[in-house]
């Protein structure tokens, strides 16, 4: 099936491939400026222990690492030493250690997302808890998931700082 649509002045729309990968990127400059928004205490302190700036990004750069992981079997928490669920607050991770880790997902993502052809979007998923998922519903859902706690971050943001919610 071929997804490129010819529009009125001639152009060629964007594969679904390029699409996605731009969307991810796009994504990732957006995490990346809402983290930076909290100074260091801030990024400490939420409203609750799960809605603290540390902890979405811990969460959310997580789940990610298991989506494009490639193995049903993963090790939740393995970055930082635990999950965010189990770790003391003085064990969480510093903005700095969360942006190392997006750079290094970004990086990971990019590259699986070039190493696919537009049929590789209708195969099911490599890693899924639901079996009838598509790649395609895979790429969408691990994009709707980190935009969800991005709008988490911008919250917080808006909370400490009176200012969030980076769009790109």
């Amino acid at each position: 099936m071929d997804f490129e649509i010819d529009h009125a002045e001639g152009k060629m729309a964007k594969t679904l491939l390029e699409d996605l990968r731009d969307q991810f990127q796009h994504t990732f400059r957006m995490l990346e400026a809402e983290i930076k928004r909290f100074s260091s205490e801030q990024w400490l302190k939420g409203i609750s222990p799960f809605q603290t700036p540390a902890v979405q990004a811990m969460h959310l750069y997580d789940c990610l690492d298991f989506y494009f992981c490639g193995k049903s079997e993963y090790d939740w928490g393995h970055r930082f030493g635990g999950g965010w669920w189990e770790l003391p607050a003085e064990r969480w991770p510093s903005q700095a250690g969360v942006l190392a880790y997006s750079q290094e997902l970004e990086e990971r993502i990019l590259a699986y997302l070039a190493s696919l052809d537009q049929a590789a979007l209708s195969q099911p998923a490599p890693v899924e808890e639901d079996p009838e998922r598509n790649q395609l519903g895979a790429l969408v859902y691990a994009l709707r998931h980190t935009l969800h706690h991005h709008g988490q971050l911008a919250v917080l943001a808006v909370w400490h700082t009176g200012d969030g919610g980076e769009w790109e």
